[in-house]
């Protein structure tokens, strides 16, 4: 949600030494994308989808995020309880390359299972950490900083309960981070904080935003002086005003999928153009399908994908390159309109 400064050098460079892999088709299933139905629109002006191909067995992609400073793509493959595979991965766009960036291991060794992914503005990435429960950053000596892994903050706190698995987050140009701690893949165990929204603010103070039942994809305005969060069981987004110091304001409905012409079911990820329009990830089998809606909250048309899109960024050096995963493929379309990471 701003223009990036680069990553931290540790990262940057452990890159270069990563193991590569060689194109080969996509491995989705293959499904032919749904049908545009009654009342809906293809979206004018957006290109057709097309898997990249890898030879990589991906488990369930999820999180990707544009680097500007790099021109990179970081996605993350969030298998369960950090189970063998559960990395995040760059992709180099120009030569189709897919290596495995380096990622602190938990404390009992192994992978870790990552969802949504960010960089800071001091260039540090910043990942939600889903099995193991936190909000990390990776500091420029490559070691994790816990950011926030419970409700009410504070290691004095009595009533103090872990959160659930943090799934998805929004970084402001002024150091506030916003992120959903959902119940998808939550590590075993009684205890958990109920699920919602959260904001640290620039000076680490966390703070419930919002109390929200499967909480998942989040982002923000151009402007940035909007939040917008959802909830796919709910099948609805809402938004929330910011002030100038990025509290945000009482939660208003944005969008009902009731209501939303050709089927509206599963919002995982949210990404935003220029413009203020919301690009809002159908993850369900019968809708597979990226649902465009304008600033006001109406609907614009969508872009129909072979299997159920997860989440989607913006990338490219012109910014217009809107890149989706899915649970076993990464998708590329050009877009007639630029957007954010």
């Amino acid at each position: 949600m701003f223009r990036q400064p680069a990553l931290v050098v540790t990262l940057v460079m452990s890159l270069s030494c990563a193991a590569a892999h060689t194109a080969a088709p996509g491995s989705d299933s293959p499904l032919a994308a749904p049908p545009i139905t009654a009342g809906m629109s293809p979206f004018a002006g957006a290109g057709v989808p097309m898997p990249l191909p890898s030879t990589i067995p991906f488990v369930s992609l999820e999180g990707p995020f544009w680097v500007n400073s790099t021109n990179h793509l970081l996605f993350s493959d969030v298998v369960e309880a950090n189970g063998p595979g559960a990395v995040i991965y760059e992709l180099d766009p120009d030569t189709r390359r897919f290596s495995v960036l380096p990622y602190p291991a938990p404390p009992s060794g192994g992978t870790t299972s990552t969802n949504g992914l960010a960089v800071d503005g001091s260039g540090n990435l910043l990942a939600c950490e889903r099995y193991n429960a936190r909000l990390v950053r990776v500091g420029r000596d490559g070691k994790p900083s816990v950011l926030a892994d419970g409700w009410p903050a504070g290691d004095a706190s009595s009533s103090r309960r872990p959160f659930n698995a943090p799934n998805d987050l929004a970084v402001r140009r002024d150091g506030n981070i916003y992120f959903t701690d959902s119940d998808w893949g939550t590590r075993p165990g009684p205890g958990h904080a109920p699920m919602g929204v959260y904001r640290l603010s620039p000076r680490g103070d966390l703070q419930r935003v919002m109390d929200l039942d499967k909480p998942n994809g989040i982002a923000l305005s151009p402007d940035e002086s909007t939040l917008y969060v959802g909830s796919d069981v709910q099948a609805k987004i809402w938004r929330l005003a910011l002030d100038a110091a990025g509290v945000p304001g009482a939660p208003a409905l944005f969008i009902d999928g009731a209501r939303v012409p050709g089927g509206f079911k599963v919002p995982d990820g949210i990404c935003v153009d220029d413009v203020g329009n919301l690009y809002v990830t159908n993850n369900a089998d019968d809708i597979r399908a990226i649902v465009v809606f304008d600033p006001a909250g109406r609907a614009l048309g969508r872009i129909a994908l072979p299997s159920a899109p997860s989440n989607c960024t913006f990338g490219g050096p012109d910014r217009r390159t809107l890149y989706v995963t899915t649970l076993h493929a990464i998708y590329e379309a050009r877009m007639p309109i630029a957007g954010l990471p």
